[in-house]
């Protein structure tokens, strides 16, 4: 990301979905009926992420799942710190969140956001003028690298942590994942994590048999990991689902919007396999 932009809608690195991300919260935002607000979105999006976002298939549904998404993580997160001595909030590829910004925290809370240089940079640099409302933090972090992987866990250090990978594990190589899952437990204090899970049954219901994750597999790992991988492996390395929010049987204040852009009618219900754990869970160490 660099001050001079392109404002075409081409995905060209991993980091631009970042763009793409803020514009849907922008988008959210001028609603009357919003399911989140974020002020600070649309100076983050800028031109680019509205092009990228308004060029994909299916524009609309996907501006709705991540309004639906940053709700749910924001819900298990408020409700995480309301329960759980958690001291350090650490929030893995952030990209352009503004959780430290927008939500009410507590002023001692530590919040640290790691991500790639350029993307912390382009954040620093629109939100100068603004005062996180908790200990804010940046670390410039390659998470395929093993030694920076670990200077981040030191970074966190060990008191309660949570972690939040909010929209970044479909991106990463199948090792990194396993690493994360591993290492969260073994070398840092993170006790807590939140992350979406979207099963690759989910997304075929969703996307009528069409492959929804084609304007992004270009800038995935050759080897990335299906929704339903991704939870075996955290899973397999200890990690237990304590709350979840589900994109299916927890959308029911999405309906009225929906009815109204359907000219009055009901939703069709969609054939999604029961049990299915798509949404937004918060593991916590078995």
């Amino acid at each position: 990301m660099t001050a001079n932009l392109p404002t075409d809608g081409a995905i060209t690195h991993v980091s631009d979905t970042a763009l793409m991300v803020a514009a849907c919260r922008a988008h959210e935002n001028e609603l009357e009926d919003a399911f989140v607000r974020d002020p600070f979105a649309a100076r983050l999006a800028g031109e680019r992420g509205v092009a990228i976002l308004d060029a994909l298939p299916h524009a609309n549904v996907v501006r709705l799942g991540i309004a639906i998404r940053t709700r749910f993580v924001d819900e298990l997160l408020l409700d995480a710190l309301a329960k759980h001595a958690v001291t350090t909030v650490l929030s893995v590829g952030c990209g352009l969140d503004t959780r430290p910004w927008r939500l009410e925290l507590s002023p001692n809370l530590r919040w640290i956001e790691s991500d790639f240089a350029d993307v912390l940079d382009y954040k620093d640099r629109l939100l100068s003028g603004e005062r996180a409302r908790c200990r804010r933090e940046r670390l410039a972090v390659d998470l395929n690298d093993a030694a920076e992987r670990r200077a981040m866990y030191e970074t966190a250090g060990a008191p309660t942590a949570l972690m939040i990978t909010e929209g970044l594990l479909l991106y990463l190589p199948a090792a990194t994942v396993d690493a994360l899952a591993s290492e969260a437990l073994s070398h840092s204090g993170v006790a807590h994590w939140i992350s979406d899970i979207t099963t690759s049954a989910f997304s075929k219901v969703l996307g009528g048999g069409a492959d929804t994750m084609r304007p992004i597999r270009h800038v995935q790992a050759s080897d990335a990991l299906k929704g339903e991988q991704i939870l075996e492996v955290l899973q397999r390395h200890g990690w237990t689902t304590s709350v979840m929010r589900s994109y299916i049987t927890d959308v029911g204040f999405v309906l009225e919007r929906v009815r109204r852009a359907m000219g009055g009618a009901t939703p069709p219900r969609l054939p999604y396999p029961p049990n299915d754990p798509t949404g937004v869970h918060r593991f916590a160490r078995s």
